[in-house]
Protein backbone atom coordinates (compact mmCIF):
# COMPACT_ATOMS: atom_id res chain seq x y z
CA UNK A 1 0.00 0.00 0.00
CA UNK A 2 1.56 3.34 -0.71
CA UNK A 3 0.49 6.90 0.09
CA UNK A 4 1.21 10.43 -0.94
CA UNK A 5 4.56 11.86 0.28
CA UNK A 6 5.14 15.36 1.65
CA UNK A 7 3.44 18.29 -0.06
CA UNK A 8 7.24 18.90 -1.25
CA UNK A 9 7.82 16.23 -2.99
CA UNK A 10 5.93 13.60 -5.89
CA UNK A 11 7.48 10.59 -4.86
CA UNK A 12 5.14 7.69 -3.52
CA UNK A 13 6.91 6.43 -0.58
CA UNK A 14 6.27 2.95 1.14
CA UNK A 15 4.47 3.42 4.57
CA UNK A 16 5.44 4.77 7.45
CA UNK A 17 7.69 6.93 5.20
CA UNK A 18 4.68 7.82 3.06
CA UNK A 19 1.41 9.14 6.06
CA UNK A 20 3.60 12.60 7.29
CA UNK A 21 1.40 11.92 10.59
CA UNK A 22 2.69 8.72 10.74
CA UNK A 23 5.75 9.80 10.56
CA UNK A 24 5.65 12.31 12.95
CA UNK A 25 4.44 10.32 15.45
CA UNK A 26 7.29 8.07 14.97
CA UNK A 27 9.00 11.06 16.02
CA UNK A 28 8.49 11.21 19.69
CA UNK A 29 11.28 9.04 22.04
CA UNK A 30 9.85 6.02 22.12
CA UNK A 31 11.00 2.12 21.20
CA UNK A 32 8.69 1.87 17.79
CA UNK A 33 8.78 -1.83 16.23
CA UNK A 34 8.32 -3.04 12.55
CA UNK A 35 8.39 -6.76 12.07
CA UNK A 36 7.09 -8.99 9.98
CA UNK A 37 7.95 -12.31 7.85
CA UNK A 38 10.28 -10.64 5.95
CA UNK A 39 12.39 -7.75 7.25
CA UNK A 40 10.56 -4.38 6.67
CA UNK A 41 14.12 -3.09 5.50
CA UNK A 42 12.64 -0.65 2.69
CA UNK A 43 10.07 0.98 4.76
CA UNK A 44 12.73 1.82 7.08
CA UNK A 45 15.38 2.90 4.56
CA UNK A 46 12.30 4.54 2.96
CA UNK A 47 11.45 6.27 6.51
CA UNK A 48 14.91 7.79 7.49
CA UNK A 49 15.81 8.98 3.72
CA UNK A 50 12.53 11.35 3.92
CA UNK A 51 13.88 12.29 7.36
CA UNK A 52 17.76 13.28 6.20
CA UNK A 53 15.68 15.15 3.49
CA UNK A 54 14.25 17.30 5.96
CA UNK A 55 17.50 17.95 7.52
CA UNK A 56 17.52 15.70 10.32
CA UNK A 57 20.72 14.20 11.45
CA UNK A 58 20.42 10.03 12.40
CA UNK A 59 21.93 7.40 13.52
CA UNK A 60 21.36 3.48 11.46
CA UNK A 61 22.35 0.59 13.05
CA UNK A 62 22.29 -2.50 10.65
CA UNK A 63 22.20 -5.77 12.24
CA UNK A 64 21.52 -7.69 9.14
CA UNK A 65 23.42 -6.32 6.26
CA UNK A 66 20.32 -4.99 4.45
CA UNK A 67 21.10 -0.89 4.59
CA UNK A 68 21.06 -0.76 0.50
CA UNK A 69 23.01 2.53 0.20
CA UNK A 70 22.02 2.93 -3.79
CA UNK A 71 18.63 2.68 -2.91
CA UNK A 72 18.96 5.81 -0.40
CA UNK A 73 20.52 7.54 -3.19
CA UNK A 74 18.84 7.18 -5.64
CA UNK A 75 15.47 7.93 -3.00
CA UNK A 76 17.32 10.86 -2.12
CA UNK A 77 18.07 12.35 -5.67
CA UNK A 78 14.51 11.95 -6.26
CA UNK A 79 13.10 13.77 -3.37
CA UNK A 80 15.62 16.90 -3.13
CA UNK A 81 17.68 18.97 -5.29
CA UNK A 82 20.80 18.25 -2.68
CA UNK A 83 20.92 14.61 -1.90
CA UNK A 84 24.58 14.67 -1.10
CA UNK A 85 23.57 17.10 2.25
CA UNK A 86 20.65 14.71 2.69
CA UNK A 87 23.06 11.19 2.94
CA UNK A 88 25.91 13.49 4.80
CA UNK A 89 23.10 13.22 8.10
CA UNK A 90 23.06 9.64 7.91
CA UNK A 91 25.74 7.94 10.32
CA UNK A 92 25.76 3.91 9.27
CA UNK A 93 27.55 1.06 11.69
CA UNK A 94 27.62 -2.03 10.47
CA UNK A 95 27.64 -5.15 12.70
CA UNK A 96 28.05 -8.90 11.19
CA UNK A 97 27.53 -10.50 14.82
CA UNK A 98 25.65 -9.97 17.97
CA UNK A 99 28.30 -8.83 19.95
CA UNK A 100 28.78 -6.49 17.88
CA UNK A 101 25.77 -5.32 17.80
CA UNK A 102 25.29 -5.46 21.20
CA UNK A 103 28.82 -3.41 21.90
CA UNK A 104 27.99 -0.46 19.72
CA UNK A 105 24.16 0.13 20.88
CA UNK A 106 25.76 -0.42 24.57
CA UNK A 107 28.52 2.18 23.73
CA UNK A 108 25.58 4.97 21.86
CA UNK A 109 25.21 7.94 24.44
CA UNK A 110 21.72 9.13 24.63
CA UNK A 111 21.24 12.64 22.12
CA UNK A 112 18.20 13.63 20.49
CA UNK A 113 19.19 12.08 17.14
CA UNK A 114 16.52 9.69 16.04
CA UNK A 115 18.75 5.32 15.79
CA UNK A 116 17.01 3.33 13.34
CA UNK A 117 18.41 -0.26 13.76
CA UNK A 118 17.85 -2.25 10.60
CA UNK A 119 17.20 -6.31 11.31
CA UNK A 120 18.13 -6.01 14.86
CA UNK A 121 17.15 -10.07 15.57
CA UNK A 122 19.30 -11.61 12.65
CA UNK A 123 22.46 -11.91 14.45
CA UNK A 124 20.73 -13.00 17.40
CA UNK A 125 19.34 -15.95 15.82
CA UNK A 126 22.64 -17.18 14.44
CA UNK A 127 23.08 -20.71 15.63
CA UNK A 128 26.30 -20.70 15.38
CA UNK A 129 26.31 -18.78 18.59
CA UNK A 130 25.09 -20.56 22.00
CA UNK A 131 21.56 -19.49 23.14
CA UNK A 132 22.77 -18.25 26.31
CA UNK A 133 24.92 -15.94 25.16
CA UNK A 134 22.34 -14.73 22.59
CA UNK A 135 19.58 -14.52 25.29
CA UNK A 136 22.05 -12.23 27.37
CA UNK A 137 23.21 -10.05 24.73
CA UNK A 138 19.46 -9.25 23.48
CA UNK A 139 18.81 -7.93 27.36
CA UNK A 140 21.55 -5.97 27.25
CA UNK A 141 20.28 -4.40 23.83
CA UNK A 142 16.77 -4.32 24.68
CA UNK A 143 17.94 -2.40 27.97
CA UNK A 144 20.27 0.07 25.79
CA UNK A 145 17.51 0.95 23.41
CA UNK A 146 15.08 1.67 26.10
CA UNK A 147 17.78 3.99 27.39
CA UNK A 148 17.85 5.73 24.01
CA UNK A 149 14.19 5.98 23.70
CA UNK A 150 14.47 8.32 26.28
CA UNK A 151 15.54 11.27 24.89
CA UNK A 152 15.38 10.19 21.30
CA UNK A 153 12.81 8.24 18.46
CA UNK A 154 14.68 4.51 18.72
CA UNK A 155 12.95 2.48 15.24
CA UNK A 156 13.69 -1.14 15.26
CA UNK A 157 13.24 -3.53 12.20
CA UNK A 158 13.02 -7.10 12.86
CA UNK A 159 11.46 -10.51 11.38
CA UNK A 160 10.58 -13.84 12.27
CA UNK A 161 12.86 -16.20 12.80
CA UNK A 162 13.24 -19.11 10.07
CA UNK A 163 11.98 -23.01 10.99
CA UNK A 164 15.62 -23.91 11.63
CA UNK A 165 15.81 -21.41 14.47
CA UNK A 166 12.32 -21.80 15.72
CA UNK A 167 13.69 -22.01 19.45
CA UNK A 168 14.69 -18.45 19.27
CA UNK A 169 11.09 -17.19 18.79
CA UNK A 170 10.84 -15.77 22.03
CA UNK A 171 13.40 -12.76 20.93
CA UNK A 172 11.08 -11.61 19.05
CA UNK A 173 8.50 -11.47 21.68
CA UNK A 174 10.77 -10.18 24.02
CA UNK A 175 11.45 -7.50 21.66
CA UNK A 176 7.10 -6.90 21.13
CA UNK A 177 7.17 -7.02 24.95
CA UNK A 178 9.75 -4.33 25.15
CA UNK A 179 8.94 -1.74 22.73
CA UNK A 180 6.65 0.58 23.18
CA UNK A 181 4.60 0.30 19.97
CA UNK A 182 4.79 -2.16 17.39
CA UNK A 183 3.58 -2.35 13.94
CA UNK A 184 2.80 -5.88 11.71
CA UNK A 185 4.22 -5.10 8.13
CA UNK A 186 2.93 -7.96 5.49
CA UNK A 187 4.15 -7.61 1.86
CA UNK A 188 1.68 -6.33 -0.67
CA UNK A 189 0.77 -9.51 -2.26
CA UNK A 190 0.22 -11.26 1.42
CA UNK A 191 -2.02 -8.50 2.57
CA UNK A 192 -3.78 -8.83 -0.90
CA UNK A 193 -3.88 -12.90 -0.31
CA UNK A 194 -5.79 -12.33 2.88
CA UNK A 195 -8.33 -9.63 1.51
CA UNK A 196 -11.94 -11.78 1.83
CA UNK A 197 -12.86 -12.96 -2.16
CA UNK A 198 -16.21 -12.53 -4.06
CA UNK A 199 -17.24 -15.27 -5.34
Amino acid sequence: MYYQSDPFTSVQLPLPAGDPALLEALMQPRVALFWGAHTPTRALLAMLTALAVRGQALRVFDGGNRFDGYFVARLARRMCKHPYAALERIRLSRAFTCFQLAERIEKTPTGPEPIFVLDLLTTFYDENVPLRDSERLLEITISHLKRLATVSPVIVGAREPRELVKERWAFLDQLQTAADIAWLLCAPEAALERQPRLL
